[in-house]
């Protein structure tokens, strides 16, 4: 792998996983493993925790998402994209273009820092880059 690569620039980051029902979905998260909420984005559209296991700093996370609109989610296909976090998320998300990826969705600020797009790779699956900091 060179200094060039996508993969010296990007971390797997995390799995999302959609939910119709939020408090059910944070008690058994937490009381079958142990995860806590480490942050929360309430936006317009959705209510997201970002839940962590103590003492697993920086390691993956697992997130939660509630959409506000009320949505169809089926059980084994209720899951949302694939995260990895990055330090440059232009350089990212033109190389995944450059390897056939199609971009769902722009760059965009969601937090004071914190920028995100979505893609989508070749064979359908849904790409959420985020760069924080």
């Amino acid at each position: 792998m060179t200094e060039n690569s996508p993969a010296a620039a990007i971390r797997f980051a995390f799995v999302k996983l959609n939910t119709n029902d939020m408090d059910g979905a944070l008690a058994f998260w937490r009381d079958a493993f142990g995860f806590r909420v480490r942050q929360t984005y309430d936006e317009p559209a959705f209510l997201e925790h970002i839940l962590e296991i103590p003492g697993q700093d920086g390691g993956l996370s697992l997130m939660l998402v509630q959409p506000k609109v009320a949505a169809v989610i089926a059980p084994g296909t209720a899951h949302g994209p694939v995260g990895f976090q990055c330090s440059d998320i232009v350089t990212t998300l033109e190389h995944a273009l450059a390897a056939g990826g199609r971009k769902t969705m722009d760059i965009t600020e969601v937090a004071p820092g914190v920028k995100v797009c979505l893609l989508v790779s070749p064979q359908g699956h849904e790409i959420e880059l985020v760069q924080a900091g």
